[in-house]
Order: structure tokens, then sequence, then C-alpha cells
């Protein structure tokens, strides 16, 4: 991985998205004030991919840690 490390809270009301370009493609995940971008080119889609489980495994702990009239769809 090449760049900056950063930190930022996610909150509800953050939205993800793709964007897709002849040689790579671009995921941006972000609110209001803070965007995190990452740029993926081909021979990186595992990454993606276990970066995808570990978001799934934190949000099913998050939602064991929450309350039933918290927990989200």
């Amino acid at each position: 991985m090449k760049g900056l490390t950063v930190s930022a809270h996610v909150e509800p009301d953050s939205a993800s998205r793709l964007v897709v370009f002849d040689s790579f493609v671009i995921v941006r995940v972000g609110g209001r004030d803070v965007e995190i971008t990452l740029l993926a080119t081909p021979g990186t889609s595992a990454v993606l991919r276990d970066l995808a489980a570990r978001l799934n495994e934190a949000a099913q702990v998050l939602d064991h840690m929450a309350t039933p009239s918290e927990v989200g769809p």
C-alpha cells in the first residue's frame, strides 16, 4: 500500500461509492468533511475482498454491541 495513514470516524450518514475507469477503480467513503479514497488497479482484487470481509466482520461486531433498537437493516 502506498500513501498516507489517516483515521476518521464513520458516522451514520457516511456514504460510499465506486468510480470505474479504464485501468483502475476508486472506492470513496466519507461524509461532509472527510473522504477516504482508495485507488485500486488490476491485481489488487484480493486486497479489496479482504478489506470487504474485515468491514463486514466489524459491522457484525458493532451489531452485537448495539442495543436491538440501534441495529440497522
